[in-house]
C-alpha cells in the first residue's frame, strides 16, 4: 500500500511537470526534453565501463535525436506552435503502461520475456494497448484507435530494450531520481521507438487532434 501511495505521489507529480513544460511554450518543451535527455544519457553511463565510450556516445545521439522528435511533435508548420499532438501522444503512452500495471499486476499469469523482464505478461501487454487505443479513440477518433495499439506495441518494445540492458548490468533501475518509478529512463524508455513511429504517421497521415479544441 505504501510503494503504491509513493508512486501514485511522484506520478501526479511527473505527469503535472510534464504537462506543464508542453504546454507553456515552444521553449520550455524544447528545456525540458533537453534535461530528460542529459538525465538519460547520466544514467546510461552510469553502470558503462570506460571501453563502452562509443555506445554512450550512440546514445547520446539518440537521445539528441528524441529531443528533436519532441519538438517536432509541438510544431504544426501552418499554425506555428501547437502542444496537441505531443500531448495526444504522452497521453497514450501512459495509458499503455497505466493499462499494463493495472490489468498486468493482477491478472498476468503468462510472462512476456522472463528472462529479460520477469514482471511483464501478456495479460499486461494486452490491457496496456487496449487502453492506449482507447485513448487514441477518445483523443483522435475511433479510426486512429489502431495507432494507439501500435504506439503501445512499439513502447512495450523499448520498455524490453531497457529491461535487457538494466539486467546485463545487474541493475533493478536506470536511477532513483523519481520515489517509485525510479529513474528517467525508466519512464521513457517505450518513448524511444514509439515517438519516431507517431512523428511519421502524424505527417504522412496529416493526423487532426480533437484535443485542438482545448487550445483554440
Amino acid at each position: 500500500m505504501k510503494e503504491t501511495a509513493i508512486r501514485s505521489v511522484t506520478g501526479l507529480l511527473f505527469a503535472s511537470v510534464v504537462i506543464a513544460a508542453v504546454v507553456w511554450s515552444l521553449g520550455s518543451n524544447g528545456v525540458f526534453w533537453g534535461i530528460v535527455s542529459l538525465v538519460a544519457v547520466a544514467e546510461w553511463r552510469r553502470p558503462m565501463v570506460i571501453k563502452k565510450q562509443f555506445a554512450s556516445l550512440l546514445f547520446a545521439m539518440l537521445m539528441v535525436g528524441m529531443t528533436a522528435v519532441m519538438l517536432l511533435l509541438v510544431w504544426d508548420w501552418k499554425s506555428g506552435f501547437n502542444p496537441a499532438p505531443l500531448l495526444t501522444f504522452i497521453g497514450m503512452i501512459w495509458a499503455n503502461d497505466t493499462g499494463a500495471y493495472l490489468v498486468g499486476k493482477p491478472l498476468g499469469k503468462h510472462k512476456l520475456m522472463p528472462r529479460v523482464s520477469p514482471g511483464k505478461s501478456w495479460e499486461g501487454l494486452i490491457g496496456g494497448v487496449m487502453l492506449a487505443g482507447l485513448v487514441a479513440w477518445w483523443l483522435m477518433g475511433w479510426e486512429w484507435a489502431w495507432v494507439g495499439v501500435l504506439l503501445g506495441v512499439a513502447a512495450t518494445a523499448g520498455d524490453l530494450v531497457e529491461s535487457a540492458w538494466k539486467r546485463s548490468h545487474g541493475i533493478k533501475d536506470s536511477g532513483s531520481i523519481l520515489p517509485g518509478h525510479g529513474g528517467v529512463l525508466d519512464r521513457f524508455d517505450g518513448f524511444l521507438f514509439a515517438a519516431p513511429i507517431f512523428v511519421l504517421l502524424v505527417h504522412y497521415f496529416e493526423i487532426q487532434f480533437f484535443f485542438n479544441l482545448l487550445f483554440i
